[in-house]
């Protein structure tokens, strides 16, 4: 005998109503609950009375002088030195400045007397003090071989003449610890007729100097040439001694130094140094 099941009848509409929305069949599921509202203060209400505001409208004119537009920010400002704080600086690392060099004593006293002096060369004015007196004693020569001064006198002749020479050695070489050093050739020079031009094309074309020696360390003294010749173009800071032919052999070195590098530079001294023995020893062999 067989049985038929009879299913369970469906939940009533109060079922639904009390566990569902609407006619949605249940799902099994937990009923979904609404979210968790915390209550809150409300907000005021907004001030009361009246707020007025005013606007004020400048022309452009008038907006630049009251407000400063330019974007000073962005412009380097260089620090003033006046003079005290730069004496207390000087003073203050006075013993840290070496003796020589580029930025050293002896630097900051040429360049100090060039503008004390007006930028006048005393060598300038100690050269002519001395031609003077070599035009005054070759006066006396002419007058003693013409016999104007009494008659002539052979010894008083050559001791005037020895002391024409003298003199004019004296104006050729300046201070013998620093002699001067010229820039172009002269043969009315009695110390060292060839220069300082002449003799680094000498050793540019020759790779030695006028003597035969051959001091340098750089294979090719090209550079040698160009270096020398941009000293004497653009000699001393700022271009103090541009052009200046007659200088001592420290004002000569540090002109180099400026205008050359490495084995150049020591090329470049070795030539200066080559040049002041001659002149010493020139100098030293009239005067004796």
């Amino acid at each position: 005998m067989a049985y038929t099941i009879t299913p369970p009848p469906p939940p009533s509409n109060a079922n639904n109503r009390e566990g569902n929305i609407g006619n949605t069949p249940p799902t099994g599921k937990p009923p979904m609950t609404s979210p968790f509202v915390e209550e809150v203060e409300p907000t005021p209400s907004p001030a009361l009375g009246d707020i007025k505001f005013q606007k004020i409208i400048y022309s452009q004119n008038a907006f630049r002088k009251k407000v400063d537009v330019s974007i000073s920010e962005l412009k380097s400002k260089e620090e003033e030195i006046d003079i005290p704080k730069f004496f207390a600086n000087y003073h203050k690392i006075f013993f840290d400045i070496p003796q020589k060099g580029i930025n050293s004593h002896s630097t900051l006293i040429k360049e100090s007397l060039d503008f004390v002096n007006n930028y006048v060369d005393y060598k300038d004015e100690q050269i002519e003090d001395l031609n003077q007196q070599i035009v005054v004693l070759n006066q006396q020569i002419i007058d003693l071989q013409t016999g104007n001064i009494g008659g002539e006198n052979e010894e008083i002749t050559e001791e005037i003449e020895s002391q024409a020479i003298k003199i004019k050695a004296d104006a050729e070489i300046g201070n013998v610890n620093d002699p001067f050093i010229y820039w172009s050739q002269s043969s009315d020079r009695l110390l060292y007729t060839m220069g300082l031009k002449k003799t680094a094309e000498y050793a540019k074309f020759n790779e030695k100097l006028p003597d035969g020696s051959d001091p340098f360390e750089e294979g090719n003294q090209n550079q040698l040439k160009t270096d020398t010749d941009q000293s004497y173009e653009k000699g001393g800071s700022s271009n103090i001694r541009q052009n200046q032919e007659i200088r001592t052999y420290s004002e000569w070195k540090s002109d180099t130094e400026k205008r050359s590098t490495g084995g150049e530079t020591r090329d470049i001294k070795r030539m200066l140094d080559y040049i002041r023995e001659v002149t010493v020893a020139n100098y030293n062999s009239i005067t004796s």
